[in-house]
């Protein structure tokens, strides 16, 4: 199988239309822009990840925390869509 972060497309990567699916099971190829937008989405959630770990532990920063995990998924799978 190809290394993905090599730019080298593996048969995970579609080479036509992708039927819409939950489970996506093939993905298309990024443009250069929006690689550039998907790192700089992760790095933020990095950077908030970092912010949250500075407030005591508990309930609510868990929360937090799973809540940032979540928004991050889906604003990617938009992204990648």
């Amino acid at each position: 199988m190809a290394h993905v972060y090599e730019n080298q497309p593996d048969d995970r990567q579609a080479d036509t239309a992708i039927e819409t699916s939950r489970f996506r099971l093939k993905y298309r190829q990024l443009t250069d822009e929006e690689k550039a937008l998907h790192d700089e989405i992760k790095a933020k959630a990095v950077e908030l990840e970092t912010l949250f770990g500075k407030v005591k532990q508990g309930r609510y920063n868990a929360l937090a925390m799973t809540n940032l995990e979540l928004s991050i998924m889906w604003v990617i799978k938009e992204l990648t869509s």
